[in-house]
């Protein structure tokens, strides 16, 4: 849906396989890193161009972000807890400035000659409302399917805690996991579910249900994206070799 926005068509397969690619490179990128490498796999024969995967790629990390800060903004406003909601808030309000700059970035000093490119591509996104609507839409779905996961995980270890409540603290939670201090956010997801829901259930809960969504959406994911990573691998060394034979008898 992204790279339609760019005006470029991709199967849903191919869409799928590298999708299983960075799921498996998130096993060994820190801030899931995978999400952004895992565009590389999209590229045949020069085509998309970088700028089109890397503007498709922003404006997922981007969506996503702004996705998990409106799902926490909308939870926590309705429990009435007043620092999620202004955590929410605050990351809410930082991706949608950054998704708002991502089309001016051509314009400003230094760095606006490098990405003026890049930023025209960016832009010609914005003629296309319905399409962002349908990815943010998308997005949602997304990342309450994941909360509703850490949800059901808090409730195995204390069913005291309500839905709404792991809606409230799972999207601010999963952004402090992004941040690269250490390997596939445990420790400081962890760390961050038990601070925010502090009182509401011992913090040995908190931790155990981080540590088990870590194994899920994390390790699982990754090792069923692996046979993918691997045979996408072996066709991109089977087209280098290709190409470099090609290369070679030309020459000769």
């Amino acid at each position: 849906m992204f790279l339609a926005l760019f005006g470029t068509k991709v199967s849903f397969r191919s869409c799928l396989t590298a999708t299983m690619c960075g799921l498996s490179l998130n096993l060994i990128l820190p801030a899931r890193g995978g999400d952004m490498v895992k565009m590389t796999y999209l590229r045949r024969g020069g085509k998309p161009s970088w700028e089109i995967l890397a503007g498709a790629a922003l404006l997922e990390r981007g969506f996503d972000v702004l996705a998990l800060g409106l799902i926490g903004l909308i939870a926590s406003i309705a429990l009435g807890l007043r620092d999620t909601a202004i955590t929410a808030g605050i990351v809410f309000i930082i991706a949608a400035a950054g998704l708002l700059l991502l089309p001016r970035m051509g314009s400003l000093p230094i760095v606006g000659n490098k990405v003026r490119n890049f930023s025209t591509i960016v832009k010609k996104t914005s003629q296309r409302k319905l399409r962002l609507l349908g990815c943010f839409c998308t997005c949602c779905l997304c990342w309450t399917a994941n909360s509703m996961i850490m949800g059901l995980l808090l409730k195995a270890f204390d069913d005291t805690i309500s839905l709404t409540h792991a809606f409230a603290v799972t999207p601010p939670s999963i952004l402090v996991g992004i941040v690269p201090v250490s390997l596939w956010g445990v420790g400081t997801r962890d760390g961050a579910l038990a601070f925010f829901l502090q009182g509401l259930t011992a913090p040995e809960n908190a931790i155990s249900a981080g540590f088990l969504y870590t194994a899920l959406v994390y390790w699982l994911l990754g090792l069923i994206g692996l046979p993918a990573l691997l045979l996408a691998r072996r066709k991109t060394k089977t087209i280098t070799d290709d190409s470099a034979k090609s290369n070679a008898l030309g020459s000769s």
